[in-house]
């Protein structure tokens, strides 16, 4: 058995669907940005950034996931799989990616929530506070990158461990993969278990990470219950605004809970409750995938100025002129999304 069609299928549909929206939404952010955006156009800019680099990483890791027993892997399956210097490399930087496009979600929420609820703080997303964030978030990249490299790498006993079930599902063998992922205990020939002790630190250092999750539901709570005060006090046109945010707000909430959060959690715990998944847990791999290629199009839909300009391209004037007597806002409106 090999890799599932599908998996390469969903790695390339997802890598140049990214790619191209990626670059248009930067375009965009660069010439179509209105002055009342603030600091949010670089934060806009920042994750499209990254979500450009992660569909570039994705696609030169191409990776495969496999669950057996009490472990999970993630290795690459591109035409580096066999490098002994650039898998390795190529494969934690996938991972550190993944970790840090979460971290960049955190702050696009604290973002978010400052804005709209405290307006006051506003300066730590202004020069040179704003430095702030861009050094958390190298100093998550290089924690995240050691962790995954140096406690969740291969080993001999891992191998072992592995050994006949990859053989078997993808005919590899498996000490010639780059190969990431926890082995949380081994059960004996007794019953007795072994814990492995090694992969156990590195997973409770990637739990810490995931853990962005609370962060961004709590802000994304308290920012929907703003949105809902200040409809019952402003005038109709700024409540077309408002419902813009809101319908923003609630997608790029619900896609990386969908793409990002749910499937890792699900491949995550089924080795500690004994759970084998095999090769479904490519399943992971798809949407891990799609979502740098959803992100943009949501951003691009729901801010009015893009939106326009684009059918503007693609000759549905029409559409936009409904489109715009529907949603249109005063100029003194903040347009802070």
């Amino acid at each position: 058995m090999q890799i599932p069609f599908v998996t390469y299928f969903a790695e390339y549909l997802g890598f140049f669907i990214a790619f191209f929206a990626n670059l248009t939404l930067i375009h965009l952010i660069l010439t179509r940005t209105k002055n009342n955006f603030g600091s949010y156009k670089y934060l806009m800019l920042w994750f499209a950034c990254f979500s450009l680099w992660y569909s570039i990483i994705d696609i030169l890791t191409q990776p495969a996931m496999h669950s057996y027993l009490n472990s999970y892997i993630v290795f690459c399956a591109s035409w580096f799989k066999y490098d002994p210097v650039l898998a390795p490399i190529i494969i934690t930087s996938y991972c550190t990616s993944y970790g840090l496009t979460l971290v960049l979600l955190a702050i696009h929420f604290i973002y978010r929530y400052i804005a709209m609820i405290r307006p006051n703080q506003i300066h730590w997303f202004k020069y040179p506070h704003a430095l702030i964030w861009p050094i958390i978030f190298s100093v998550v990249a290089v924690f995240w990158w050691c962790n995954v490299y140096f406690l969740l790498s291969s080993n001999p006993t891992f191998d072992a461990y592995l050994n006949e079930t990859i053989y078997e599902n993808y005919e590899e063998r498996i000490e010639r993969l780059s190969y990431i992922g926890p082995l949380y205990f081994i059960v004996g020939e007794q019953g007795d278990i072994q814990i492995q002790w090694k992969s156990c630190l590195g997973m409770i250092n990637v739990y810490c990470i995931i853990t962005t999750l609370v962060t961004i539901m709590c802000l994304g709570y308290s920012v929907y219950k703003k949105m809902q005060s200040v409809n019952d006090l402003v005038a109709e046109k700024t409540r077309a605004l408002q419902k813009q945010l809101f319908h923003a707000l609630v997608l790029q909430t619900i896609v990386p809970i969908i793409f990002m959060y749910s499937p890792t959690t699900v491949l995550f715990i089924c080795p500690i409750i004994g759970v084998e998944l095999g090769v479904i847990a490519n399943m992971t791999s798809i949407c891990l995938a799609l979502y740098p290629a959803l992100d943009p199009l949501v951003v691009m839909y729901f801010i009015r100025d893009y939106r326009t300009y684009l059918m503007k391209k693609l000759n549905l004037t029409r559409s936009v002129s409904t489109t715009t007597r529907n949603t249109s806002i005063t100029k003194h409106d903040t347009g802070i999304i």
